[in-house]
């Protein structure tokens, strides 16, 4: 019996130690929406291992990480769509003998394209009016996709992985969240906050309290760096 509930509180403080680091609201996979076509991240990013940037490329440009739009997705699935009338598009892969799920799935998408509509895809990470967060910003400063968007490629259906909460993204700032070592040294490198610390620091500035009390803080946490 004691074992059992060893076994028992091992198991919560694990959950509980999970969820802190995604944060208070974080989803759970069931809360998925459901989109107009099945398009699973675990076959895209997963098995193909399709890099996020070759979808998103706005990712490190733009403040949006941008939403794949139909003619990227028929730039693999309807080879010769840049030359061949959109009305004649027919798909390439998957076929209906190998695989007719996906084949159903996939002639939806060039449906889209025949007809020249924009796929009406569900936004599933969603901020308030007077949040800003760049995803430009973020990504050269060398952070992973899955450090906010958790195991992508491990989702068939993608769901918000992390609270994407006042609180939770301060604790990031503020070198709470756990980064791998490779983050870790890239952040450091090319945070501007981290530089000019280290430069006030070195012009003998007096910091005050503000490394004894965030000592591992890599990025500013000013209301006007995330409120416009």
């Amino acid at each position: 019996m004691t074992r059992v509930l060893f076994r028992a509180g091992t198991i919560l403080l694990a959950l509980g130690a999970i969820a802190g680091c995604r944060g208070p609201g974080a989803q759970l996979p069931a809360d998925a929406p459901m989109q107009p076509i099945a398009f699973y991240h675990s076959v895209h990013a997963g098995q193909n291992e399709i890099p996020c940037m070759y979808c998103h490329y706005n990712a490190d440009r733009s403040t949006s990480a941008g939403v794949p739009s139909v003619q990227l997705c028929v730039g693999c699935h309807v080879p010769g769509s840049v030359v061949t009338p959109p009305a004649q598009a027919t798909l390439a892969f998957p076929s209906a003998e190998r695989d007719s799920l996906w084949n159903a799935e996939a002639l939806e998408l060039v449906g889209y394209w025949q007809r020249q509509e924009a796929i009406p895809w569900v936004r599933i990470h969603n901020l308030p009016a007077h949040v800003q967060f760049p995803h430009m910003s973020h990504v050269r400063v060398g952070l992973q996709c899955q450090t906010c968007h958790g195991p992508v490629e491990e989702m068939e259906e993608v769901y918000q992985f992390s609270s994407l909460q006042m609180g939770w993204c301060i604790s990031c700032h503020r070198g709470e969240l756990p980064l791998s070592d490779t983050e870790q040294t890239t952040v450091r490198e090319r945070s501007s906050f981290v530089r000019e610390l280290v430069t006030l620091a070195s012009e003998g500035e007096n910091l005050g309290g503000f490394e004894g009390t965030y000592p591992d803080q890599i990025a500013s946490t000013d209301c006007l760096v995330c409120h416009y």
